[in-house]
């Protein structure tokens, strides 16, 4: 699967219950992307599939992303640093 694909694919899991107030958060804590990119994110009209990891984390704590919709690299870096 493409990242272009798991993009879509995790945003149709989460758009119901991701909020803006992630992007929010996401700013203030000193995210690299804007806040238009962001909620561009969030509404699917920019495609950044690690922005929108970054913003269910956020948003949705407690929501596990499904491993085979990681990119590549956090998957080995998950599997060597689990997140808590």
């Amino acid at each position: 699967m493409t990242d272009r694909q798991k993009y879509f694919h995790l945003l149709a899991l989460v758009c119901e219950d991701l909020h803006a107030s992630a992007v929010d958060v996401a700013v203030r804590g000193g995210h690299e992307a804007s806040s238009v990119k962001l909620m561009g994110v969030r509404h699917g009209r920019y495609i950044k599939l690690a922005w929108l990891i970054d913003l269910v984390r956020i948003g949705l704590p407690d929501f596990s992303i499904p491993a085979e919709l990681l990119p590549a690299e956090k998957q080995v870096q998950e599997a060597l640093f689990p997140i808590s």
